[in-house]
């Protein structure tokens, strides 16, 4: 069985999409544990799928974060199995039998779906839905140390009941990240990428965690960041480099930011779909990238180029500054 996780607060319209893609799937073997962290009353939408889904609503009037509302679920889920999934996002109907088979079928710990980005409301696979994003990164140990390429709903692990490991509860930001490398690092979990797109991870312009945190600077990903790799130290020269390639990517978008300076849309997305393919390779980061991706800081207020310096830090590696 796999028990779906579902934190929630004040999207009632979004979180019923969310559990009809979990009605449409073709896997019935799953419970789902429904959290209202806070925010309005969601019993009205718990109550119109009694009968149709075997829904547990953990329910709290004081928000305590995303963090502390999957641990909730997570002591809570009977399942073999743990699916999450964000109340904005939806399943598509083959999403948890395709994670099933996989993970049934070898000594794998954990396995994620390709997601497809979209910036508009989906409950199904749009006709040209080779034309949209998405998140579809084959797993790499050492690129995940550096950077979140795994949407939080694509996933589904086996039950970490077991382990230590839980979602860190002082993080508001990355704390999905930090969970798949504990996971990774602490109970040697191993990763799959699916073969399919089995998932729509919503990006649709609205108020939000996300668009909150890029109106201060420096950004809350900025802090998150900067834990995450003490927390978690590099294990090659290499992954110190691509490092400090992002503690720039940081550093330029904290300026823009406090600048008021325009910032590409998702621009950690295409900086992690520029990176991943030269890290796998064995390549150094792109400096080209960061000027191609924050030009209005490359090229200063006096539209003269400012590049990179490159400083030497101890074992040689090379910093980007």
């Amino acid at each position: 069985m796999i028990s779906v996780i579902i934190p929630t607060k004040d999207r009632p319209g979004p979180l019923h999409r969310a559990l009809r893609s979990l009605a449409r799937q073709t896997y019935g073997a799953f419970e789902v544990i429904v959290v209202r962290d806070g925010g309005s009353p969601v019993d009205h939408v718990i109550d119109s799928w009694t009968g149709t889904l075997p829904i547990t609503l953990i329910d709290q009037d004081t928000t305590e974060g995303v963090s502390r509302a999957r641990n909730r679920a997570l002591d809570l889920a009977e399942g073999e199995y743990v699916a999450f999934l964000d109340d904005d996002d939806i399943f598509l109907p083959g999403h948890l039998r395709a994670a099933a088979d996989a993970l049934a079928a070898g000594d794998i710990s954990a396995v994620y779906g390709r997601a497809l980005v979209s910036p508009t409301w989906l409950e199904a696979l749009p006709q040209l839905h080779d034309r949209l994003p998405r998140k579809d990164y084959a797993f790499d140990a050492g690129f995940l140390s550096i950077a979140n390429f795994i949407h939080t709903g694509s996933v589904v692990l086996r039950n970490p009941a077991a382990t230590p490991v839980r979602f860190d509860e002082t993080m508001n930001h990355c704390e999905d990240w930090n969970f798949w490398l504990d996971l990774h690092r602490t109970a040697a979990y191993r990763f799959q990428l699916l073969s399919h797109v089995t998932c729509v991870y919503h990006q649709v312009p609205r108020p939000g965690a996300v668009t909150l945190a890029y109106e201060a600077s420096p950004t809350p990903f900025t802090a998150a960041r900067a834990l995450i790799y003490e927390r978690w130290p590099a294990t090659t020269p290499l992954d110190e480099t691509y490092r400090e390639w992002f503690r720039a990517f940081d550093s330029r978008l904290d300026a823009c930011i406090a600048d008021g300076l325009p910032t590409q849309p998702h621009v950690y997305e295409h900086a992690v779909r520029g990176l991943h393919p030269s890290y796998t390779a064995g390549r150094t980061p792109s400096r080209r990238l960061l000027d191609t991706l924050f030009p209005a800081v490359s090229l200063g207020r006096t539209g003269t180029s400012r590049p990179l310096a490159s400083a030497t830090r101890p074992g040689g590696i090379r910093a980007l500054v």
